[in-house]
């Protein structure tokens, strides 16, 4: 329950503050942060729970790290937003996390057979955009 409510606040939030134009350099921080903590924390409690495999959770913070360090290479004046599809990428990555939380069979496995495509391919998105020339 508490996975779902904390799902939809990030969904609420971020399109409240998209919609009256409060976003904030805190917030545009803060944000991904806390999404990061959301899936990666519960991936991790799903590992252990034997309801995800561990390679799954390896390649989400992978990427995340990658995503990462990129931002901490970049000068200080280059804005580097969160993509359409890395929006994405975050709510499949959550939908298939509460499925795989309370299903078992092939819908978690399709749900993140596109997650983990959509994870791969927003992290080489971002390099392709951002990498320094």
């Amino acid at each position: 329950m508490l996975f779902i409510v904390a799902g939809f606040t990030d969904l609420f939030d971020g399109m409240i503050a998209r919609r009256t134009h409060n976003t904030t350099k805190f917030g545009a921080y803060l944000d991904p942060l806390a999404d990061k903590i959301l899936v990666l924390g519960t991936g991790l409690a799903l590992v252990f729970t034997h309801r995800l495999m561990m390679w799954i959770l390896f390649v989400l913070l992978i990427r995340e790290l990658a995503v990462t360090g990129l931002r901490s290479i970049l000068p200080r004046d280059h804005y580097m937003p969160a993509s359409y599809g890395a929006k994405w990428k975050t709510t499949v990555q959550l939908i298939a996390l509460g499925a795989s939380a309370v299903l078992t069979g092939i819908i978690p496995g399709i749900l993140w057979s596109a997650a983990l495509a959509l994870t791969v391919w927003t992290g080489f998105e971002y390099f392709y955009q951002h990498w320094p020339r």
